[in-house]
């Protein structure tokens, strides 16, 4: 198995100064990019949609996996960076997903993923925590083969 590990930040959970206000998403670091489908630098803002299992639904959950990539398709453009879009779906409220907690993606196929979170306090935390600091990816990510 393969999986994804990514300690979440306030950033990308819509804090600013401390204070909700803005839309949430998944940072994804460039080097794990190929741990998902690939998408186009020639196509703006090229997107796709992953489905993931989670322990909280019964059915899965879609999610849009963005690459802004404006700085390879539009003439002054700045950004390349890709994005997993959380929706009410994925993040049943704007309080689910926390600054700090870890979120494990395990790829079961090309467009399927689970999802699994951990919060500080839960057994694995530390394990986890431990996991991406030791691989020392920028931004507090992690590739691993084996949890």
């Amino acid at each position: 198995m393969r999986y994804y590990l990514k300690k979440l930040t306030s950033q990308e959970l819509g804090y600013r100064k401390g204070i909700f206000t803005t839309g949430q998403y998944f940072y994804i670091s460039k080097a794990a990019v190929d741990f998902f489908p690939p998408l186009s630098s020639a196509v703006n803002n090229d997107t796709v949609i992953l489905e993931f299992e989670v322990d909280y639904r019964d059915i899965p959950v879609n999610a849009n996996l963005v690459y802004h990539n404006d700085k390879f398709n539009r003439e002054h453009g700045t950004r390349d960076e890709y994005r997993i879009y959380l929706n009410r779906e994925i993040a049943p409220d704007d309080f689910f997903f926390r600054p700090g907690d870890i979120i494990v993606i395990e790829r079961k196929d090309k467009y399927k993923y689970v999802l699994e979170r951990f919060r500080e306090g839960n057994k694995k935390y530390d394990k986890l925590d431990a996991l991406i600091t030791a691989r020392k990816m920028r931004g507090q990510h992690a590739l691993i083969n084996n949890l």
